[in-house]
């Protein structure tokens, strides 16, 4: 059992952390890189839980949740591991990530710093689904009950996603910058 779910993780490993089915893949480089680089050495203990989850049977599941809440605590992302995510996740700052375990989330996946992607929990049926090459940036949020994103699709820094975008286009929410005179007798007095 054990070296069935170190097989599936190395197949994660190799792709995600030591840069593609190209390069060989080594103990010592995969140390080396884990040991470098904090975004390497999450993946890494990520993958291993999401292996011994999905190749596991109940004993390997419950360490694969103890280790999962133990590495959502170190790093501040928390990635459910009832998830599916393809070969290829990107995580470019390891902070603020949350990714509901209803999520589909196809290939090349890549997201930055303080994203969710949640449900609403209207409905009793739940269903996100997220293409291959889907790019979510900082802050931005996908929330919804029945949302499907396309292949390669852009989510703009800062967005609230709550409907289903297709493929290969950019979304992004327009704001306006309203920038005012302070008046004291309105906003009340500054602190001192």
């Amino acid at each position: 059992m054990l070296g069935k779910i170190l097989r599936e993780a190395k197949i994660y490993w190799q792709a995600e952390i030591l840069g593609g089915p190209q390069k060989p893949f080594t103990w010592t480089r995969l140390r080396q890189k884990c040991k470098r680089n904090n975004r390497d050495l999450y993946l890494f203990w990520f993958r291993l839980a999401y292996a011994m989850n999905e190749h596991g049977n109940s004993f390997w599941r419950r360490r694969a949740k103890l280790l999962n809440e133990k590495t959502s605590r170190r790093f501040g992302v928390e990635i459910m591991l009832g998830a599916q995510i393809g070969i290829g996740l990107r995580i470019n700052h390891p902070t603020g990530i949350v990714i509901t375990s209803h999520a589909r989330i196809g290939r090349d996946f890549r997201v930055w710093q303080n994203t969710s992607i949640g449900i609403k929990g209207a409905s009793e049926q739940v269903r996100i689904v997220l293409g291959d090459g889907v790019r979510l940036s900082a802050h931005s949020c996908i929330i919804g009950d029945d949302i499907e994103i396309g292949d390669n699709v852009v989510i703009g820094a800062g967005s609230l996603v709550t409907k289903s975008v297709p493929a290969n286009h950019v979304f992004y929410n327009e704001r306006t910058d309203v920038v005012r005179q302070y008046d004291p007798a309105h906003m009340g007095r500054l602190q001192q």
